[in-house]
């Protein structure tokens, strides 16, 4: 019997990707089926409608991580989330360019950005792009990467910065900014953007890269900024923060919260008492709105002696807390900000993972057919 190819799709969109790598081996059809991009399109619109929570670990005494993957839980769900642990990894030298789009994962491993689809086990590594030969006397230099998706044009990108001291610590600074399309394989240099140096990890979504960024003038740091980084269009914006977010915010923490780019003090968030957030409500007229969210009384009876941390909202509006370590049980909390609720959710399935292992966490990840390279994926 054979089934016709509009069932077949239907079928085969709803399967995890690792099935679908398998089935690439039940006949020629089902190979070019699978392999054929508007399938893989399909597959991903499906995937989104499943997003994952995504935690990378990393030790940095030997250099050593790997990544895992959990559902995303809906509220009166009371089971266990069980991690998936796609793959590990050696030589990962910064916490910081660890991003998942579109099921593509980012990460910088032994001097080189490479880029892994965890679940197909593909995966590229690109070199990085050289300073300019008019900058080769430099003093001191500071390389940063990011990775982002633009949604419009369904590319990928990769943003590398590095910020160059010319003439001795003091001297002349200057910035320079590269991009790399999957696909593409080639760095291209772009320009437009204000010196700066990145402080923390960013943040992408709707085809923005956002990172909290010190301006600098002769190799001195001044004020803070919100760096955004248009994938598309490839320019960047500096974003001027409320003088009384600066008293807030002590060490600012950057998370999506409800569609918008949004501030969290990373001090108060870990003293387990109240939540201070500054929300970028209109991009265009750079309009800042506080809230102050107060953590029920038994807070501290559910999450006793933790070192957690929001990393966002979740599609049911609630603020997910996630552990910066994986100290036993690991853990993620729930807190529901109309109702002032909170639930726990422990994930199993970690029993070979160092506890002192520091993660990032990111949301809506979803499982992705998509080819690092940026072309259709074969396996």
């Amino acid at each position: 019997m054979i089934v016709p190819e509009h069932l077949l799709i239907e079928i085969l969109k709803r399967l995890p990707v690792k099935s679908l790598c398998q089935f690439t081996c039940v006949s020629t059809r089902w190979r070019f089926l699978i392999s054929d991009p508007y399938f893989i399109d399909l597959h991903l619109t499906h995937s989104a409608t499943r997003p994952k929570i995504l935690v990378g670990f990393h030790d940095p005494d030997d250099e050593r991580g790997g990544v895992f993957s959990v559902d995303q839980l809906e509220p009166h769900n009371g089971r266990a989330q069980i991690a998936t642990l796609p793959f590990s990894f050696h030589g990962w030298t910064g916490p910081f360019v660890l991003q998942s789009q579109q099921g593509l994962v980012s990460l910088e491993v032994g001097g080189h950005i490479h880029i892994t689809n965890p679940l197909t086990g593909m995966y590229a590594t690109f070199g990085l792009p050289r300073i300019t030969e008019r900058y080769a006397s430099f003093s001191f230099y500071q390389q940063m990467h990011s990775f982002g998706f633009d949604p419009v044009e369904r590319k990928h990108k990769v943003l590398s910065t590095r910020v160059i001291i010319m003439g001795g610590l003091h001297g002349r600074l200057i910035m320079e900014s590269w991009v790399l399309t999957l696909g593409t394989e080639k760095w291209r240099q772009i320009e437009g953007c204000a010196a700066n140096d990145k402080k923390g990890r960013e943040v992408c979504f709707d085809g923005m890269v956002y990172y909290m960024a010190w301006s600098c003038l002769h190799g001195v740091h001044g004020d803070d900024y919100l760096v955004a980084f248009d994938v598309r269009t490839e320019s960047f914006r500096m974003v001027t923060i409320p003088a009384e977010a600066h008293k807030d915010i002590h060490r600012a923490l950057l998370i999506k919260f409800e569609e918008h780019v949004a501030m969290v003090d990373r001090n108060k968030a870990l003293s387990c008492e109240e939540i201070i957030m500054w929300i970028l409500e209109d991009f265009d007229q750079e309009i800042w709105k506080k809230r102050v969210f107060s953590l029920p009384s038994y807070w501290k009876e559910i999450a006793p002696d933790r070192r957690v941390f929001p990393v966002g909202t979740v599609r049911s509006g609630e603020l997910l807390f996630a552990p910066r370590t994986l100290s036993k049980p690991v853990c993620m909390f729930y807190y529901n900000l109309k109702t002032n609720g909170l639930r726990r959710s422990e994930i199993c399935g970690l029993d070979d993972v160092s506890p002192e292992f520091c993660v990032l966490t990111f949301l809506d990840h979803v499982e992705s057919l998509l080819s690092p390279r940026g072309l259709p994926c074969r396996k």
